[in-house]
């Protein structure tokens, strides 16, 4: 797992199961396949997807993905 603290601002104000887990979107990994990566449900993966998207401002997990991609490039 990534540390936050060097994580770039577009990432810092997610809790470190959401980072995980927009990460694994980032890398184009479905629901199914982020549960089974990270042993958590179904429901609580769409829980962070969700909530990661509302703090970085994505609108959709497309928007996610590029935002984490950018933000680990930098």
């Amino acid at each position: 797992m990534a540390d936050p603290a060097s994580e770039p601002d577009s990432l810092v104000g997610l809790t470190p199961c959401e980072r995980e887990t927009a990460i694994l979107v980032g890398e184009g990994l479905s629901n199914a396949e982020i549960s089974g990566r990270l042993r958590m449900g179904i429901t609580t993966v769409k829980t962070h997807v969700a909530s990661a998207m509302a703090k970085t401002g994505s609108d959709n997990r497309v928007q996610l993905a590029v935002t984490v991609v950018r933000a680990r490039l930098r």
